[in-house]
């Protein structure tokens, strides 16, 4: 190959990336939760990602793995699984395990793609950087997490102690606090996990 097919190709693959990147920033602004970042912010964001792309279900993370890497769902869906257990489905727009990461825990649950889907992909040793960088995503991670919470618990009572269902007192603390976390890490409420959990427990039951 030849210095200017060489430089050619280069330049090809240059625009490659730039025009992947230009159509993810563009996606990403569909999105609520990135609504109001400026055009700086977006484009930070595009560039410390990896775009993947899944023909069908696939694991993203592994429950009680090491934190490697977040992502953000740019299309298709995501189920949420505490052992063998569904808890939750989350959808594109959705920034999925950055708790792990920023708590250097190891994950709660495992998620894997439903179908087709794609996804930016974040590596463990960028978000914290990307965080202090881009202090938007920092705000729709809280707001994400927020949105997620059932306002009793946001709020709770000054001098009363959050009510708990009979059936806590049945069910291993360990097992209650990994479903917790699990809700937590997926960015939604416990409540609407375990209604999702039980109605699929019933329904396999019926």
């Amino acid at each position: 190959m030849s210095l200017i097919d060489k430089h050619k190709g280069d330049r090809q693959q240059e625009n490659w990336v730039e025009l992947r990147e230009n159509e993810d920033v563009a996606r990403l602004r569909q999105f609520p939760l990135f609504a109001k970042f400026s055009d700086d912010d977006l484009q930070r964001v595009v560039r410390a990602a990896h775009h993947d792309t899944m023909s069908g279900p696939w694991p993203l993370i592994h429950e009680l793995t090491p934190a490697d890497a977040c992502f953000i769902l740019l299309s298709g869906e995501v189920g949420v699984y505490v052992g063998r257990q569904h808890v939750a489905t989350l959808g594109a727009g959705e920034v999925i395990g950055h708790s792990a990461i920023q708590e250097g825990a190891l994950r709660t649950a495992t998620v894997t793609t439903k179908g087709p889907a794609e996804v930016l992909r974040i590596k463990s040793e960028d978000p914290v950087d990307l965080l202090d960088e881009v202090p938007a995503l920092r705000d729709a991670i809280a707001e994400t997490l927020a949105r997620h919470t059932p306002p009793d618990l946001a709020h709770p009572p000054a001098d009363t102690e959050p009510k708990r269902a009979k059936v806590n007192a049945s069910v291993p603390t360990d097992l209650v606090h990994r479903f917790e976390d699990a809700a937590r890490d997926a960015g939604v409420s416990v409540a609407a996990a375990l209604e999702e959990a039980l109605t699929q427990w019933i329904d396999t039951k019926n």
